[in-house]
């Protein structure tokens, strides 16, 4: 008996060692015959040139994301110039796919063994076997993933085009399917859904292909901040949705611009919404959207889309108020009577109220006065949409803006508010004349408000060369304006990005740390919270001072150690460094306010040797001021004290003694 046991025992043991045996092997001749694995080969064309290879998903949102055997990134979607699936048919094996947690996919023969809760993999020398635990997610054959993505896969173009035939002839049911697939391609559907609208409009895949725009059109990181954004734009009322907009305009500002041309231009949006998106980009000077809005509109919208170019200098919509004269109603043509008469100083004659026969007189003036200015019109719209920095206008502007800054620098504000409009006047597309002149409002003229307006239209200028810095300006001061109103999560969202468009701008670095210390101070949050953003707070600083240290290593001071021995200095050495000398002395007394901050916050959460520590570095550097000395022996103090404690107790000090305001 005990024999038959053991031998069943054996037989048993033997049966399992060559279970074990055949899945290692059949696992080793998976690593070693491409056939049985699948490597994507989507190619995806950026718009910086780069070409981007491996397995693509569109995760429903603006990303796709980029999975190869080293890990996976997100790509942004309106980063991506366009994509091919060319190789793919060679590679992909058909059925479902798994995609181990390790990256490798498997395809071919595949089931699932709901006993054993395991994958499996046949090959013609028996199979494979994987727990669920160990795939990542499942790829069915139209390209559906097991975690609600969407990839590209064999007869994906067939899938596409079948679709788009049942949303046009199918049935209910089919149709249902249909836009379900299409929705879910996304990002892939795009060039397929755009040829067959050019062939012939339908309702149902305009709106799908409008969707997918709208997706292509989001920055980064708004599917993160604002969860369900698209959804809530599309199915919210007029208010809801006018409000979601201007919160994610604050923490996006001029990247967003181009959802708000496609809202715009959008013929199912309420007109609210549309005027909503027409006033933002008027006031912005979003000239290459609303241009593109203008010429493909009709009616009243391309009416007013002349408005709101000719409100930005641009004139390349006359001839919509040309044709507006020659209207029935006469309220539209009082309307572009009085904005024609704006814009250039003319009026012809015409009187909305008088005769037709005289009007079509006053009318044929203007056709006239069009036809000998359109050129030039149209030459300087051309600039201001391809930000041409080499053109008159740029140069006139570049000289008032010149004048403008050396009136406010000698107190002649009235001069110097004039020379900006006027910089502003000759080239729309130039940034730095609106952020001078909000500078001048908020903080010589206290008109918060107003300066709040020129940042925005600031900031919707497509930035030029060297505008990066004007753009950093724009969110810093738009975040000091928040700040002082005590609008800190407005403050803090605008320094971030002031601080994401030049991480060394330690001025930006300096308010953020401190919009951040008054939100953990002013926290109605537990002891822990607070504690968090106090050091969140402290951390900023941190990022701030490295910058500062950073910058003040930059600045060289010139002699002949540093030259070559032929050089020709083009400029007066002792003036350059005598320059560079002040200037690194008033970097030493910043970095002097950032380790006291830090000093600060530490000494509050009780890291005392932190505070030492920001004291000792600030000795090396030489930006010692009374107020860390100050921190320092306190926290000596509070040290030694701390140390009497314990040797009096004997006990050790525990991080729980910590304590925040």
């Amino acid at each position: 008996m005990f024999a038959n046991s053991n031998a069943q025992v054996c037989e048993l043991g033997n049966s399992c060692l060559q279970r074990g045996l055949l899945a290692i092997l059949a696992s080793t001749l998976i690593s070693l015959f491409p056939s049985t694995s699948v490597e994507a080969q989507v190619r995806a064309r950026m718009i910086d040139g780069k070409i981007a290879e491996g397995r693509f998903y569109d995760l429903g949102n603006e990303y796709l994301e980029l999975s190869r055997r080293l890990g996976t990134k997100l790509v942004l979607k309106r980063e991506v110039l366009g994509w091919s699936s060319y190789d793919l048919e060679k590679e992909d094996l058909g059925g479902i796919l798994l995609v181990l947690k390790s990256g490798m996919e498997l395809g071919g023969n595949v089931r699932f063994d709901s006993g054993t809760r395991e994958w499996v993999v046949e090959l013609e020398v028996g199979s494979a076997r994987y727990n669920d635990v160990d795939v990542n997610r499942t790829i069915q054959p139209d390209g559906m993933t097991s975690d609600d993505r969407f990839t590209v896969r064999l007869g994906f173009h067939d899938r596409l085009n079948k679709a788009v035939e049942s949303i046009r002839n199918g049935d209910a049911l089919a149709k249902k399917d249909a836009e379900k697939f299409i929705r879910s391609a996304g990002f892939f559907a795009m060039t397929t859904l755009t040829e067959e609208l050019d062939k012939k409009s339908h309702p149902v895949l305009r709106r799908l292909h409008l969707e997918e725009k709208f997706r292509m059109a989001l920055p980064a990181g708004v599917s993160d901040s604002h969860p369900g954004f698209l959804n809530a734009l599309v199915l919210g009322d007029p208010e809801q949705q006018i409000t979601l907009l201007r919160e994610v305009l604050l923490e996006n500002g001029s990247d967003l611009y181009p959802l708000l041309g496609l809202l715009l231009l959008d013929e199912n949006q309420s007109s609210e919404l549309r005027s909503f998106c027409v006033d933002i980009l008027q006031r912005t000077h979003s000239v290459t959207e609303l241009v593109t809005a203008w010429q493909i509109s009709q009616g009243r919208a391309q009416l007013a889309l002349a408005i709101a170019l000719g409100e930005n200098g641009l004139y390349i919509g006359f001839s919509t108020l040309l044709d507006a004269l020659g209207l029935d109603e006469q309220g539209a043509r009082t309307l572009a009577a009085l904005k024609l008469e704006e814009y250039t100083g003319e009026t012809f004659g015409f009187d909305p109220l008088g005769a037709l026969e005289d009007r079509q007189v006053a009318i044929a003036k203007w056709r006239e006065w069009w036809s000998l200015n359109k050129d030039r019109i149209e030459i300087v719209t051309l600039a201001a949409m391809e930000n041409n920095t080499d053109n008159p206008q740029r140069r006139r502007s570049s000289d008032l803006w010149r004048k403008g800054l050396e009136a406010r620098k000698d107190g002649r504000l009235d001069s110097a508010e004039r020379f900006f409009e006027q910089a502003i006047e000759q080239d729309p597309s130039a940034m730095g004349p609106f952020v001078s002149q909000g500078v001048l409002l908020y903080q010589d003229r206290s008109d918060y408000a107003k300066a709040l307006e020129y940042f925005s239209k600031a900031l919707g200028r497509k930035p030029g060369s060297g505008d990066n810095v004007n753009e950093r300006a724009c969110y810093y001061h738009i975040g000091k304006i928040y700040a002082l109103g005590f609008d800190l999560e407005k403050a803090r969202g605008a320094l971030t990005k002031s601080v994401q468009i030049d991480p060394n701008y330690s001025v930006a670095w300096f308010e953020l740390g401190r919009v951040k210390y008054d939100e953990a101070l002013l926290s109605d949050g537990d002891r822990e919270q607070r504690l968090r953003l106090l050091l969140d707070a402290r951390n900023t600083f941190s990022r701030g001072a490295t910058a500062l240290a950073r910058y003040r290593e930059s600045l060289v001071v010139v002699d002949r150690t540093n030259l070559p021995f032929d050089s020709q200095l083009p400029f007066s050495a002792r003036d350059h460094n005598n320059s560079i000398r002040q200037i690194r002395k008033r970097i030493l007394a910043e970095l002097g306010r950032f380790r006291v901050r830090m000093a600060s916050i530490s000494l509050m959460v009780s890291d005392y040797n932190e505070v030492l520590k920001e004291f000792e570095l600030a000795r090396q550097e030489g930006c010692l001021n009374d107020d860390l000395k100050f921190l320092a022996s306190k926290a000596r103090a509070l040290l030694a004290a701390q140390e009497e404690g314990d040797t009096g107790s004997g006990s050790t000090p525990s991080q729980d003694s910590k304590s925040t305001p």
